[in-house]
């Protein structure tokens, strides 16, 4: 790519990530309601007015409406505008780091898995299989690119993470069981209380996959340890601050971030690791 055409096209990989950004709102408003992503188009979930093409410009939008529908003014979560906004960014970075290769495209989907992650995660906890078991098949898909894991590492990662996290929950299980502990669900979720009582749900297990096979094994590990180092400096923050051991957080967003950080430093950490002789 020449020097003359790389604002050009990091300016698209901005501007495709904000757009992106208003189809992951899309799938994870809908998707966990079981209703079409495509019919009907977007309105507002109050008074069900459709939304103008005017009003559906990402980020720009919702400042324009003040984070208000235009009809019954009720008020327009700003997550919207963050999940979009953190997307083109996050392209943006991901455009800089690829130039304008097929890298780009593996880099560009993974991001959006994880942003898609976090987002239902935190709104139902819940991680969507289309993210997990879809997102470990396109990373093992993107394997083949150059300078993607290939097949094999990212086999064998997709694996490795698999059965790692696999063990942690059955680990958990059996020792929230044997300390009588009970995980209390959160608000809205009393009915599905026994899913959250194995520290670890299916959806971060099948998650972790995901990470293993788009990022390759240095990485993968890289990410998931990033994972729990954020989680638990979360938790601690949490205890300081006097919330309840019991209350339920959902991983997938620490797992995300951690991906993330890995997709960009995972190299650097790994050979950091390994440079400082931690690894034998």
């Amino acid at each position: 790519m020449t020097a003359s055409f790389t604002p050009v096209f990091l300016l698209f990989a901005g501007l495709f990530g904000l757009a992106v950004g208003s189809f992951l709102n899309v799938v994870a408003w809908r998707v966990p309601l079981g209703k079409s992503i495509v019919r009907p188009g977007s309105a507002c979930p109050f008074c069900g007015t459709p939304i103008s093409p005017r009003d559906n410009i990402p980020v720009l939008g919702w400042i324009l409406l003040r984070g208000k529908c235009r009809s019954c003014r009720s008020p327009i979560s700003v997550l919207y505008p963050v999940v979009e906004l953190s997307t083109g960014l996050l392209f943006l970075a991901a455009g800089m780091r690829t130039g304008m290769s097929p890298l780009f495209l593996h880099h560009a989907v993974f991001l959006s898995l994880m942003v898609l992650a976090v987002r239902t995660d935190l709104e139902h906890f819940l991680i969507l299989d289309s993210v997990s078991i879809g997102g470990t098949v396109a990373g093992l898909g993107f394997s083949f690119l150059p300078g993607a894991p290939g097949f094999v590492p990212a086999l064998l990662a997709a694996g490795g993470a698999f059965l790692f996290f696999l063990l942690i929950r059955a680990f958990s299980v059996a020792y929230l069981k044997s300390r009588n502990v009970r995980v209390e669900a959160p608000e809205g979720f009393e009915d599905e209380e026994e899913d959250f009582q194995s520290g670890l749900g299916w959806g971060d297990v099948k998650l972790a996959a995901c990470l293993g096979a788009f990022l390759g094994p240095g990485s993968a590990v890289a990410g998931l340890f990033m994972s729990f180092l954020t989680g638990a400096l979360y938790g601690v923050a949490v205890l300081i601050r006097g919330g309840r051991r019991t209350k339920p957080i959902p991983f997938g967003p620490f797992m995300a971030v951690g991906g993330g950080i890995a997709l960009f430093f995972g190299n650097w950490l790994w050979n950091a690791y390994t440079g400082f002789g931690f690894y034998r």
